[in-house]
């Protein structure tokens, strides 16, 4: 099963290779990974901790340095074959991963800043076995706080803040806690924005509800909620087991809830 998945994350990577040149269709990206859209992007980030839009982003870019080095057209022609609009936007994003803009070039061949090609090679084909449950018309009624973050800082922005509550004992907790991560329902930018809330069923200062309503979700179960172990097998999850089970995801949050400090559950939203 693993093996079948890595084959089309590598199809995806080989996909987005031979069209740098021309306008890559995410409908096309998402067709080989056997999802829609949006779980695609989503699938994507949680594997390569970058984003679709990024990574391609950064591909154009890094390629289109060895061009402007091998002096194969002017700056203008560049920016055409790699899907810029105009040669300063085309620029603009050169100098923002570079340092230098594309006139600048030959004087800092030094300072490429080259993102090579993802590989998939080392994902674990024996990993250990993953069981979880398929749950329909699951509700959740919290009252929570938040923290507006971006995709990119939202492990470190959700670490930061449970230290923050637990040190200022602002939420006083029973059996069970909850964390949310809402993503940005549009992964097609390079900064998607996200929401991470800390919850509670009881009402606590300053905190607001928050209502899920007969959703459906497949959980999952790990033995600790060590942040790092927590993460690691998120990131599992995506990589090796939802690809795989032929479902698209909701847009609403993925849900990790926290029992008797010592087990987690993570729900994820499908459709």
């Amino acid at each position: 099963m693993y093996k079948e998945n890595n084959n089309r994350l590598k199809k995806v990577i080989e996909y987005i290779e031979e069209n740098l040149t021309e306008k890559i269709e995410y409908k096309k990206l998402a067709q080989i990974l056997l999802v829609n859209e949006y779980t695609l992007h989503r699938i994507f980030y949680f594997v390569t901790n970058i984003s679709l839009a990024d990574y391609i982003r950064k591909r154009r870019l890094s390629m289109s340095a060895i061009d402007l080095l091998e002096e194969k057209g002017r700056i203008i022609d560049i920016a055409v074959k790699y899907q810029y609009e105009s040669a300063t936007a085309f620029s603009r994003a050169f100098k923002k991963m570079m340092g230098f803009t594309p006139k600048e070039i030959h004087k800092n061949q030094k300072r490429i800043t080259y993102f090579p090609i993802l590989k998939f090679d080392d994902i674990d084909e024996e990993t250990q076995e993953i069981t979880f449950e398929k749950l329909e018309n699951v509700s959740f009624e919290l009252y929570t706080i938040c923290k507006k973050t971006n995709m990119q800082q939202c492990a470190k922005v959700a670490r930061d803040f449970w230290k923050e509550v637990i040190k200022n004992k602002s939420i006083i907790f029973e059996e069970k806690s909850y964390g949310l991560a809402e993503y940005d329902k549009n992964f097609y930018t390079s900064n998607s924005e996200a929401i991470y809330y800390i919850g509670s069923t009881q009402k606590f200062p300053k905190s607001q509800k928050y209502s899920i309503q007969n959703k459906k979700f497949l959980v999952f179960q790990i033995d600790t909620i060590e942040g790092e172990k927590v993460n690691k097998f998120t990131k599992e999850i995506y990589t090796n087991v939802i690809p795989n089970l032929g479902y698209n995801l909701d847009t609403l949050p993925d849900i990790e809830e926290y029992i008797n400090d010592k087990i987690t559950k993570l729900y994820i939203p499908i459709v």
